[in-house]
């Protein structure tokens, strides 16, 4: 009996995660650059709730286009500038410090990678040059390597996927950590279930 309302409680359970997927866009394995985000999770042997959060993660940051972008969605670097320029004038950036993005370290990516330490300790990572050239983190490729990469070896914060997400722990919001604190966590950790329930049902495997 208690195995039975547990395998009812699963499926009601993927019902509303693929229902909530098909209502708000998340979950689309076909949307933007998706599908190189989950062939990248798979060279690395993420699980498939690991894959999930990766998805969920850049669904987040890119606004839900899955594609590398700016911070702040410009077009253009210095239209990226313009607008941090103008924010941090106006007193809506009240935690920066300094103006990272002058020197053209501001967010790229599907991961928002920022500041210039981060951009030295993935060039030393990738073996790219991204200190000289920040530009390449908006190349599909390389962006794709620095989200799953970094969030499954810790580069950002020192926390690691598998802090949070692995074979007997599945805490989606405790994995924000890994990115940015608990900003956002719980929208994220949604996003993330539901990219488990269409990762699931697609056959996600990584052998």
């Amino acid at each position: 009996m208690l195995r039975r309302l547990v395998a009812a409680c699963r499926i009601v359970s993927l019902c509303v995660a693929v229902a909530f997927a098909a209502k708000s866009g998340v979950g689309n394995l076909d949307r933007g650059d998706t599908r190189l985000l989950i062939s990248e999770c798979k060279l690395h042997a993420l699980l498939r709730t690991q894959c999930a959060y990766v998805l969920a993660t850049a669904f987040h940051e890119t606004g839900g286009l899955m594609m590398p972008v700016r911070e702040t969605f410009a077009t253009s670097d210095d239209q990226a500038i313009a607008c941090l320029d103008s924010a941090w004038a106006k007193g809506k950036l009240p935690w920066v410090t300094s103006p990272y993005w002058r020197q053209g370290w501001f967010g790229r990516g599907y991961s928002q990678l920022t500041h210039e330490n981060n951009y030295r300790t993935v060039s030393i990572k990738l073996g790219i040059d991204l200190v000289s050239f920040p530009a390449k983190a908006l190349i599909p490729e390389i962006a794709a390597k620095v989200l799953v990469m970094g969030l499954k070896e810790g580069w950002f914060t020192g926390k690691k996927l598998s802090d949070y997400i692995n074979l007997g722990t599945t805490n989606f919001i405790g994995a924000r950590h890994v990115i940015n604190g608990t900003d956002h966590a719980g929208k994220i950790a949604k996003y993330a279930v539901a990219y488990d329930a269409t990762l699931e049902q697609g056959g996600y495997s990584v052998m």
